[in-house]
């Protein structure tokens, strides 16, 4: 089989889950071509990037507006690959050029979906692709579900948070009811997208998975030095979701009472100045630190040298959230106690007092007094980050749940390509029974 494999951005410094399935997907023998909506605005990368056996193809998209700004020459040869796309795609599909036109007026009115839904299946004409995976429900699907209409190649993909709980409800059933099949990253996501799906819609539950050989540590306990502080490890984007400020002020609680450390925080985002600020409020220079953007190489030499690892996730007024965070996943393979909210899908990995702390979402005073336990109480920390390991082990190994993507792309790849008729029948009833469901 022969997967198109959609992204809005390859390669992306913060979406290592994503590096590290189409790592897996290639070494258990899937043959991807990575699509890209954008290109990377990053200098910053992983090392394994350049491990990724994969040809990689750029949808480029100008607006007109941007356009405007480039040289006559560029403006020409934009238009004449956006021309050529379009005669590629509807001198071998006219039928399906013009009724996915009209869909995207009705549907998917984004001019920018369209042209790059075009770039795409003018690939997927001459490619001999079986199957096209796309990752977040939002930009890449969208361009995917227009390239299954012009191509009739059939599509599915993987939602995770954000694209799920921001989403329009309608165009998000649109979707899951043209698809082969839907995964998701958690047991919450899919009780959520079952809700608005059509009955009997294929919503698989792969969670993403570490690579253990990398994320491992030994037992012993490495910190040695007398008078040596404690280490408090965070890491994730710096936006409302990840509960950082509530990470801050029970740092300040903990320094109130007296209580010596150094807490880590790795990462950035929209919300940098705010946090500097707010540390700069609460005086807690001497024992809080924001150490930017971060390989997953140098990650791990902080997951080493930590003592504890703290997440305060919750859900933002706009109903934004996580799924599981994979840097909780990532912690807990490396033994270390985490700390986080019983938010979304966290408690799929996270139980409490067996193998981390849970604390109410949105409180700092029990975020502080949940890791003054663990930094107090030597013997929990080795107990609860022992049956983390353990839980990462069991449910969330990289080779086991890329292994369930790879068996899901293969079946679809083995099916028989229904013709243009049939898809479009398939579609129409699943439309119908969605908007049926979506108006009750």
């Amino acid at each position: 089989m022969k997967i198109a494999y959609l992204l809005k951005t390859f390669p992306k410094l913060s979406e290592t889950f994503i590096l590290n399935e189409i790592l897996e997907l290639e070494r258990q023998g899937v043959e991807l071509r990575i699509f890209s909506l954008r290109e990377p605005s990053e200098t910053k990368m992983h090392a394994e990037v350049a491990e990724v056996r994969a040809e990689v193809t750029y949808l480029r998209y100008v607006s007109p507006q941007a356009a405007l700004n480039r040289i006559p020459f560029e403006r020409y040869a934009q238009r004449l690959q956006r021309s050529n796309d379009r005669w590629s795609v509807f001198l071998r599909r006219p039928a399906r050029y013009l009724k996915t036109l009209l869909f995207r007026l009705r549907f998917s009115g984004r001019r920018r979906h369209f042209e790059q839904a075009l770039g795409l299946a003018k690939e997927l004409i001459t490619g001999e692709f079986t199957h096209i995976h796309a990752h977040f429900a939002n930009e890449p699907t969208s361009v995917a579900h227009l390239a299954h209409h012009l191509t009739g190649c059939p599509f599915s993909f993987t939602a995770h948070a954000k694209d799920i709980y921001l989403s329009d409800r309608a165009d998000l059933a649109t979707k899951m009811a043209a698809a082969e099949f839907i995964i998701t990253c958690t047991a919450y996501n899919r009780n959520y997208l079952a809700e608005i799906a059509p009955p009997n819609a294929p919503i698989h539950v792969c969670y993403h998975g570490v690579d253990l050989s990398r994320f491992s540590r030994e037992l012993e306990v490495h910190r040695v030095a007398s008078g040596e502080r404690q280490q408090i490890l965070s890491v994730g984007r710096f936006c409302e979701k990840k509960g950082f400020p509530y990470l801050l002020r029970a740092c300040y609680l903990l320094k109130q009472g007296g209580r010596s450390f150094v807490c880590r925080i790795i990462g950035f985002g929209p919300l940098q100045e705010e946090l500097e600020k707010l540390i700069d409020a609460l005086e807690l220079r001497d024992c809080v630190v924001l150490a930017g953007k971060m390989t997953q190489d140098k990650l791990i030499d902080e997951y080493r040298r930590a003592d504890l690892f703290v997440l305060p996730c919750l859900v933002t007024d706009d109903g934004d959230r996580d799924g599981i965070p994979n840097v909780l996943v990532e912690a807990m393979a490396m033994r270390l106690p985490v700390v986080s909210t019983p938010v979304s899908g966290i408690t799929e990995l996270v139980d409490h007092m067996q193998n981390g702390l849970l604390t109410t979402e949105k409180d700092a005073e029990s975020l502080a007094a949940a890791i003054e336990r663990l930094l107090q109480d030597a013997e929990l920390r080795w107990r609860l980050g022992a049956n983390g390991r353990q839980k990462v082990m069991e449910v969330f190994s990289l080779d086991r749940s890329t292994a369930k993507v790879r068996d899901l792309l293969l079946r679809a790849s083995e099916k028989p390509q229904r013709g243009p008729e049939r898809v479009e029948r398939k579609t129409a009833r699943r439309l119908k029974t969605t908007s049926q469901e979506v108006a009750r």
